[in-house]
């Protein structure tokens, strides 16, 4: 998320935190994703790339867009084994996001 200009009032790192999670969330792919991975590392520990692939119906590429999305707000951790990417929910960074919007 870009942001012209600086924000400096009170509670405004609050607001970029939110802010910056909203934006990862703003598109329903991300918010499908963020819901098959976590429902998946509940049954077990990762998810692979090409589950994805399989699961959506888009190409790896636009699926690798919108994971690297929700990768850089930290929602989602990526462990790389060979040439497959494992992707985990980050219950902190997720748990974090709840907790500030419940101070609104």
């Amino acid at each position: 998320m870009k942001m012209k200009k600086e924000l400096n009032i009170e509670g405004s790192q609050i607001a970029i935190d939110i802010a910056q999670v909203a934006d990862a969330l703003a598109h329903p792919v991300r918010v499908s994703l963020l819901k098959y991975v976590k429902d998946k590392n509940k049954v077990r520990n990762d998810v692979c790339n090409k589950d994805l692939v399989a699961h959506f119906p888009y190409s790896q590429s636009s699926l690798s867009q919108h994971v690297k999305k929700l990768k850089d707000v930290g929602l989602f951790t990526v462990e790389q084994k060979d040439r497959f990417s494992f992707y985990s929910v980050d219950k902190k960074t997720l748990n974090k996001f709840i907790t500030t919007l419940r101070k609104l």
